[in-house]
């Protein structure tokens, strides 16, 4: 249990209401970004970060994303651009002095695009943080699912074709688009059809098509060349959904000496022991680093 219960804020933006939890410390605030299934503050690791940090004097903001939970608005999951702008309104409704952004998963491909864009942010954590294409990401997140579920290989390589199919049906490469249809219904009959996250039909709205492509194309390595704070980058050795080494490296490519990137043994992509409880090496290398930078036991002045 925290010491003092989150105050409950509302966020006008756009149109929408974003119900957010601020626990404040110090001068110093993270706002949190979330995964793409995780829109909601009631997730534990955001649960964590106001748990753990305020009484070290850091300061901290958790929000329903756009259209889920107790926000408003028409639902901005998968919508980046629109999550950064949303995030930049929090970071208006604060007014804190110092800021930084904790992003976990999808977030991490949305941090880069606020800090990028916005002076008050003077540091990134990511959780996660997928260094490829959300494509990409979904090529190796399915594969390893169907692998990990005791699917054989021609199963994993059918589904994997089909995902191509799809993408590059939707994003206007020429192909038979009936006969990908009727693959992806007699598909979506399959046992195996929950892992792979597609539609069971192809999408015939010129709109539907250019917004998946907006998402799933999303490069994040200009950004991250972009980025002027520094950053720690965590990872779990057993991510089931990012391709550890091969994010790790973009990140390291793009940062330099900016970035700490840590990977701990054992741990999969929410960064969970065993138990089923937020691991507390996670938190020990979020505490060393967040100290390390000057924010553990900061106070306003």
């Amino acid at each position: 249990m925290r010491a003092v219960p989150a105050e409950q804020l509302r966020v006008a933006v756009d149109g929408a209401q974003l119900a957010a939890s601020y626990s404040p410390a110090g001068d110093r605030v993270l706002v949190a970004l979330q995964g793409a299934s995780e829109g909601t503050r009631d997730f534990a690791l955001y649960q964590h970060l106001h748990d753990v940090l305020p009484p070290l004097g850091v300061g901290v903001v958790t929000f329903d994303r756009r259209g889920e939970g107790s926000s408003t608005g028409e639902r901005s999951a998968d919508r980046f651009p629109l999550q950064a702008a949303d995030c930049r309104a929090v970071l208006d409704a604060l007014n804190e002095p110092v800021t930084g952004l904790w992003a976990y998963s999808q977030g991490g491909w949305v941090a880069p695009l606020v800090a990028t864009m916005d002076a008050r942010v003077s540091l990134v954590v990511a959780l996660a943080a997928c260094g490829v294409t959300p494509r990409r990401q979904m090529l190796y997140g399915v594969g390893r699912h169907l692998s990990d579920a005791g699917f054989d290989a021609a199963v994993v390589d059918r589904a994997l074709a089909l995902r191509q199919r799809f993408a590059d049906a939707m994003g206007g490469v020429p192909g038979d688009e009936d006969d990908l249809d009727a693959a992806l219904r007699a598909a979506s009959t399959e046992d195996w059809w929950p892992l792979v996250y597609l539609p069971g039909w192809l999408p015939d709205e010129e709109a539907d098509r250019r917004e998946w492509v907006e998402a799933m194309e999303h490069d994040p390595a200009p950004s991250l060349r972009a980025l002027q704070v520094p950053a720690l980058a965590l990872y779990g050795s057993h991510d089931e959904w990012t391709p550890v080494a091969e994010s790790a490296e973009v990140w390291r490519a793009a940062l330099g000496d900016r970035v700490e990137v840590v990977v701990l043994d054992g741990l999969g992509h929410d960064l969970r022991e065993p138990d089923g409880t937020v691991s507390p090496r996670y938190e020990d290398v979020l505490v060393g680093w967040l100290d390390g930078q000057g924010w553990v036991g900061a106070r306003s002045s």
